[in-house]
């Protein structure tokens, strides 16, 4: 992960964490997946979104305001 990147998002559905980037992209919000799947079962863990610190807020209201959750 690169330095200073700010966690948007997460869950245990990388599905869903992959629509929530699609949403940051079609807004022009550049962010990136860190998946951390179970070691027993690599289709379990949890994912997380990151972004740039200065479109963290601009992030956030855009998932909100799609209905990301």
């Amino acid at each position: 992960m690169k330095e200073n990147w700010v966690k948007v998002y997460s869950s245990s559905d990388l599905v869903q964490v992959k629509i929530a980037e699609d949403v940051l992209k079609q807004n022009g919000i550049v962010s990136h997946i860190l998946n951390h799947p179970d070691s027993a079962m690599p289709m379990l863990g949890n994912a997380e979104l990151y972004t740039l610190p200065e479109n963290a807020e601009k992030a956030a209201k855009v998932l909100k305001k799609n209905k990301v959750d």
